[in-house]
């Protein structure tokens, strides 16, 4: 089967769909979700796609992990480490987000069951890392992350979309499909 930018569009979406459906609180899903059985602790996949910044097609696949710690405290630190590979297999690269400095608390939105955390994070790049990037990252639901970063200090390399990713690792929760 040949895989084509609508495939892996739909497929896409119907992942962060599947995501997003669960809807409990987040007190109940840290007892009962096994990825993320420490309320100090929120881990997760980067699960993506972006495009290139000039039509809303996906063009990169994103792939990896990221980890709050300290995650009920005034400073949560953030860890995210992805791999950015074409749609077509080619130009595999790493990127990491880390650092983060929150500009203000947290803004829950009880009605959409979202968290917003605003601040700046440091982002590798080919030449190097940018610190103090503008970064919005925000908690939907408790089954799915949205990761904003500017896309003026990072020359749009990620997009006009955010990062997505799940609040769950399925090496934690199946680890016999990562050995």
């Amino acid at each position: 089967m040949k895989i084509t930018n609508g495939l892996i569009q739909t497929i896409f979406l119907l992942a962060v769909s599947v995501s997003l459906i669960a809807a409990v609180n987040l007190d109940q899903v840290l007892a009962q979700n096994p990825s993320n059985t420490d309320s100090n602790v929120l881990k997760g996949a980067i699960t993506s796609t972006s495009n290139n910044g000039n039509t809303t097609d996906p063009a990169w696949v994103l792939g990896g992990v990221y980890r709050f710690t300290e995650f009920n405290s005034s400073s949560p630190a953030f860890n995210a480490s992805f791999y950015m590979t074409k749609i077509d297999g080619t130009a595999e690269h790493i990127h990491s987000i880390y650092d983060l400095k929150l500009s203000n608390s947290p803004v829950v939105d009880s009605s959409s069951n979202s968290t917003i955390l605003n601040g700046t994070t440091t982002v590798t790049l080919k030449d190097g890392p940018v610190s103090n990037v503008p970064t919005q990252i925000e908690l939907l639901d408790e089954s799915a992350i949205a990761i904003t970063v500017d896309g003026n200090l990072t020359n749009t390399h990620f997009g006009t979309t955010p990062i997505y990713g799940t609040q769950h690792l399925i090496c934690v929760e199946a680890p016999n499909l990562c050995k």
